[in-house]
């Protein structure tokens, strides 16, 4: 709050309007204190008084005022007759807030003589400053009362709709759309017709209150719905859903507060229209009625004829009030929405109250070891593979149109990778690289159907339950994402992250001990001022310094496998190699396996062992690191990406570069034969009658093209 207030100081209209707003809502809590009079408080023969506050001889006092005319209500001023105002003087007893007897006013003449009228009289001789502050009870409340359910209904039924999509998004949003059909102001006269006229201002205030929400909320769920939607697709909340978070959680915690902005402006901006279809209702006759006061019976009661706005100005009080506080709140939600902005501190996090205390003696069975990677291997055999995959295939399940498609994205992948190998994978996108990675820990969407075997250590991982995964995701297989910006909630810095996660394997770790363990695993990613940087929020970061958090964080429940899928895609050359060379380290220092995916064959070949050349969902070569990028490639396409890839030292104006022809086989409709095929320069009638197997050239070299079969036959 302390914060919010030095930045609203820098708003000149919004600290006014935050002012203004404040004092009026202690007027209305305080409205017995501060009005001189109750509201149905009238004074015969004084109908349509002028204000009569003056100063006089040093002190504020009500001048007297004598009726000349009690047709057209003229008045004259008596001069030199003036009654005291007194301040915290006795008058009209009340109780405060409904529980405190008490006397004395704000400021009030004796009792029996001449009243006070600050702001002048109405058509009855009622006070009409003291009905101002009365009525704002009900004008200013019905808008907070009114917001609140109908931005309750938009977050519930928006939220749900974006959120599950599919028969719930749709037929929300048609219910949506018929409330939207009508407009606004004849929906709620029609729904108020079909109330009774004869109810009391209780049941008027609830009954206007309601029919308000009902109208209001269609047009923010369809915003939220939209919103909802996009941000559900970021990577930190498919994380929670892969941490099997119940999705009430996460619409809660991770959706609601990326929207906080959008929702802020909503209140801010719904308030006061609330407040002014109130005043139309009461103003119509369909709303407040006496003896209850709002400012839009006021309004009703005394702005009548045009002239009797030209006689008595003062009836325009209400109306001020009413332009100065839709003013205000429109002034102020301004200022709200670029303070609470998704990159600063907004809702900050409560410690849970039954949080288990840390556990002297924990359970061996429930103890994590961090530095797993350091076990000792001896016990397994050296030959056997960390990773294993045979005839992995992932195939999609996708409408289009009216019918459902299946979509090929990998067929038939298979590779072993050895403790303490970099395995590197490139390809075009729409290869099968990412999609083969991700199917390892099962991180596939709902609409994914994956076939074949997928060992680790020797244990199946393709159908285990999703409990017996989440042992396997972050604890023994790691993964860092390109675009590391995505991949962090923007409203929880970097220390929160590292908490859930070291929780995540440990439950019984306190913050202290999280925090100790995320700076060192900073220390060891190379961020300089780790425990400050800690306090860090994302934007706060490069994409350098992202992505070395996303390694620290892959690697801080102590995985054997470290998948990195495209890293080095956002960022800069320099960066690139420090990316580079901080992997290199951590397969020294931790023995850690790595599969590393990219565009880039040069940049895939400097830092892996073994290269796997994947098009179309299929491996078209793979060997040695050497192998491919010294010149030995043998397959077209691979040869086909190195010519693509610029040497350093070129010049367009010497040579230039060379591109693949033609576009990425499809995977929804893919070429019976090769896949290359359609885009090779050497292909071949019989390239198109059936998908070439993977043959063994030499040791550790495998290609899948039949031109090369022909050509070895032919020598």
């Amino acid at each position: 709050m302390k914060k919010f207030l030095v930045y609203v100081k820098s708003r000149p209209l919004g600290f006014i309007s935050l002012v203004l707003l404040c004092l009026l809502y202690l007027c209305m809590i305080f409205a017995e204190f501060i009005a001189p009079y109750p509201a149905a408080t009238t004074f015969g023969e004084m109908s349509y008084h002028p204000p009569n506050g003056r100063f006089y001889n040093g002190t504020f006092q009500a001048q007297e005022f004598r009726v000349t005319s009690t047709v057209a209500w003229k008045y004259a001023r008596i001069r030199d007759s003036y009654e005291k105002v007194r301040f915290l003087g006795k008058g009209t007893p009340y109780k405060l807030l409904g529980l405190i007897p008490m006397e004395r006013h704000l400021f009030t003449t004796a009792r029996g003589a001449y009243p006070i009228f600050l702001m002048g009289a109405d058509n009855l001789g009622r006070d009409i400053f003291s009905r101002i502050i009365h009525g704002s009870r009900i004008s200013l409340t019905i808008g907070f009362v009114a917001t609140a359910i109908s931005l309750a209904l938009a977050v519930l039924f928006g939220g749900l709709a974006g959120y599950y999509g599919g028969a719930t998004d749709w037929s929300i949003m048609r219910i949506c759309e018929f409330f939207m059909l009508i407009p606004g102001l004849y929906l709620i006269l029609f729904l108020r017709s079909l109330l009774s006229s004869n109810m009391d201002s209780g049941q008027a205030y609830m009954m206007i209150t309601v029919i308000l929400s009902l109208v209001g909320w269609p047009g923010s769920a369809r915003t939220i719905r939209g919103m909802v939607h996009a941000i559900k697709r970021e990577e930190f909340v498919m994380n929670s859903q892969l941490e099997m978070i119940p999705s009430t959680l996460i619409i809660t915690r991770d959706i609601i507060p990326q929207i906080s902005s959008l929702l802020i402006v909503s209140i801010a901006l719904s308030i006061p229209g609330f407040i002014m279809t109130e005043t139309t209702l009461s103003y119509l006759g369909l709303g407040i009625v006496d003896p209850a006061v709002s400012w839009g019976s006021m309004i009703k009661r005394d702005i009548s004829t045009l002239n009797n706005l030209k006689n008595y100005p003062w009836l325009l009080n209400p109306v001020w009030f009413l332009l100065g506080v839709t003013l205000a709140f429109n002034f102020l939600g301004d200022a709200l929405r670029d303070y609470y902005d998704p990159y600063h501190t907004v809702f900050f996090k409560f410690p849970p109250f039954f949080r288990k205390k840390k556990n002297e003696n924990p359970p061996d069975s429930k103890s994590v070891n961090m530095n797993s990677n350091t076990a000792n291997y001896d016990s397994i055999a050296a030959n056997t593979p960390l990773l294993e995959l045979h005839d992995v295939t992932v195939d999609f399940s996708v409408l289009r149109g009216k019918e459902h498609i299946k979509v090929q994205a990998v067929r038939g992948v298979s590779f072993d990778l050895a403790k303490g190998e970099i395995l590197g994978i490139v390809g075009e996108s729409g290869s099968g690289k990412s999609v083969t990675t991700q199917a390892i820990p099962d991180l596939l969407p709902k609409n994914a159907s994956v076939q074949g075997s997928i060992l680790y250590e020797g244990k199946e991982l393709t159908g285990l339950a999703i409990n017996d995964l989440r042992l396997y995701r972050g604890k023994k297989i790691g993964m860092i994402f390109q675009e590391p910006g995505r991949s962090y909630d923007p409203l929880q810095n970097m220390g929160s992250v590292f908490f859930e996660t070291f929780h995540n394997s440990d439950p019984y770790i306190t913050r202290d001990a999280a925090m100790e363990k995320a700076e060192a695993l900073l220390k060891e990613t190379g961020l300089d001022n780790s425990r400050e940087r800690l306090s860090n929020f994302p934007h706060q970061f490069s994409g350098g310094q992202l992505q070395r958090i996303g390694i620290a964080l892959a690697l801080a429940q102590g995985c054997e496998l470290l998948v990195a899928d495209e890293p080095t895609t956002a960022l800069d050359v320099t960066i690139q190699k420090q990316i580079i060379e901080l992997l290199r380290a951590l397969r020294k220092t931790r023995r850690i396996s790595i599969i590393f995916i990219s565009h880039d064959i040069d940049l895939v070949a400097d830092i892996s062992d073994r290269i796997l050349v994947m098009y179309g969902g299929l491996i078209m070569e793979a060997g040695g690191s050497g192998t491919i990028s010294g010149g030995a490639a043998l397959h077209p396409y691979t040869k086909a990406l190195l010519a693509a890839s610029p040497s350093f030292g070129s010049h367009y104006s010497k040579s230039r570069l060379l591109a693949i022809p033609g576009r990425v086989t499809d995977p929804s409709n893919p070429e019976p034969g090769c896949p290359f095929a359609p885009r090779c320069t050497k292909a071949k009638p019989e390239c198109t009658s059936g998908i070439p197997p993977l043959a063994l050239k030499e040791e550790g070299h495998e290609v899948r093209c039949v031109c090369i079969d022909n050509q070895e036959a032919t020598s």
